[in-house]
């Protein structure tokens, strides 16, 4: 789709918006990823890595150090 597929109120000729196109895009990443968390264990341990980092990242680091 073309942004000129669009009219002002950000609807396409079909009535959908274009905020309804994103959600459904990512909701189905998130399924996808879902999935691939619980099928392949590295990318469970990856994505548990990557949440541990970003909870010690100074935000809410409790003295909390990472080497």
């Amino acid at each position: 789709m073309e942004i000129k597929d669009f009219n002002n109120h950000g609807l396409d000729r079909l009535g959908i918006h274009w905020m309804q196109y994103l959600s459904i895009t990512l909701i189905s990443l998130l399924i996808f990823f879902i999935g691939l968390d619980k099928a392949v264990p590295s990318f469970h341990h990856f994505v548990l890595s990557l949440l541990f980092k970003l909870q010690c990242s100074g935000f809410n680091c409790n003295g909390v150090k990472i080497n």
